[in-house]
């Protein structure tokens, strides 16, 4: 049994890597920004891939019947998310706190800094009285001293307000999340809620919300992306493929891949293929169109079915190529069971050709 994989759409294809990059980026942004790489780094980006991985081969597993190894890849696929979601809900919570931080420090520092501008400013004030008084008849000694003060506290004033300036305005820690709390109490669910409570639910809430959607998109547009083709290993005669004339020809050539063994005598082939039957068919078969030249002229359907096929067929495809039911398709396999090779394959059964050794064997 082979599982392959195929590509059903590229537009799914490019929505997952962008999900994926975006969700590499929130893992791996400290390593960005010049962090050396751990063993938590190396973790998460192979639990990245197991999910990855894990999550692609739950649903073809599970259609061959390998049912303890899908219980695997969905304890794989489940555990990663798990662990992926819970490293990148804590990058963000750390994020979403270390802003909030750095606002409350800044904010502290405008109000220290506004404090020393009104102390600066009111000995400003002073000094600016003094030298009024003091160079009011002249400039003399004290009018040179208070001068020498204005200037001073002048220059105090303009870097506390460029100190100010540079901090910019007052802002309020975790300001997003305070609106969606204060929007939710006016819902009739919330109504009563105390609006602090409700803003550090949303905050913890949040953080967690966007990692889910992200690690949970990654498999679902990848499964929409990628598809699975399931074949059968049971190999098929190239009698099947309808040039009868060059099989025959290949198979009765004196290469060294058709010698005899030793002491042995070459086997004569058939003068016709052993999937034909009587000019006479039975109640039950309908005869294929075809003139006394076709190669299909007087076959049995199933063989007929399997030549033009060229490939292994379930008992349904078969029933689709020789327009019947699936009841029908099986009887008539019956009356060819010495010409066909099945095989089973998961929960079908492939129905094939025997080579010509086999039927003659």
């Amino acid at each position: 049994m082979t599982i392959r994989t195929t590509v059903r759409s590229w537009r799914a294809m490019g929505v997952a890597g962008i999900i994926l990059a975006g969700t590499c980026y929130v893992l791996f942004q400290d390593v960005f920004d010049g962090a050396p790489i751990t063993t938590a780094h190396v973790l998460t980006a192979l639990a990245l891939m197991i999910a990855t991985a894990a999550s692609h081969c739950i649903v073809p597993t599970f259609k061959i019947r390998r049912y303890p190894l899908t219980a695997c890849m969905v304890i794989l696929a489940a555990g990663s998310i798990l662990y992926i979601g819970l490293m990148s809900g804590a990058r963000n919570a750390e994020q979403t706190a270390l802003k909030a931080e750095r606002i409350e420090q800044a904010n502290k520092e405008r109000a220290r800094i506004g404090e020393l501008r009104k102390q600066a400013q009111a000995m400003l004030s002073k000094a600016l009285a003094e030298v009024a008084k003091d160079c009011k008849g002249g400039v003399g000694k004290n009018c040179k001293g208070a001068t020498a003060t204005r200037d001073v506290y002048e220059a105090a004033v303009k870097g506390h307000d460029a100190d100010l300036a540079r901090l910019g305005a007052f802002q309020t820690p975790n300001a997003g999340y305070k609106a969606i709390a204060e929007g939710l109490v006016r819902l009739p669910w919330f109504k009563g809620s105390n609006v602090k409570e409700l803003e550090e639910t949303v905050i913890i809430l949040m953080t967690w919300l966007a990692v889910l959607l992200a690690e949970l998109s990654v498999p679902v547009f990848l499964a929409f992306g990628l598809g699975h083709e399931i074949r059968g290993d049971s190999a098929q005669t190239s009698f099947a493929a309808g040039n009868v004339v060059e099989a025959k020809r290949l198979l009765a050539s004196d290469g060294p891949a058709n010698d005899p063994p030793k002491g042995g005598k070459r086997r004569k082939l058939p003068a016709r293929l052993p999937a034909t039957v009587a000019t006479r068919l039975p109640a039950n078969v309908i005869a294929l169109p075809g003139k006394g030249g076709s190669m299909l002229a007087g076959k049995h359907p199933v063989i007929a079915a399997l030549e033009v096929a060229g490939k292994p067929l379930t008992n349904t495809e078969l029933a689709e190529a020789m327009r019947v039911c699936g009841g029908e398709s099986t009887k008539r396999r019956r009356e060819v069971a010495d010409l066909l090779d099945e095989t089973v394959a998961g929960k079908f059964v492939l129905v094939g050709l025997k080579t010509w050794r086999q039927a003659i064997a």
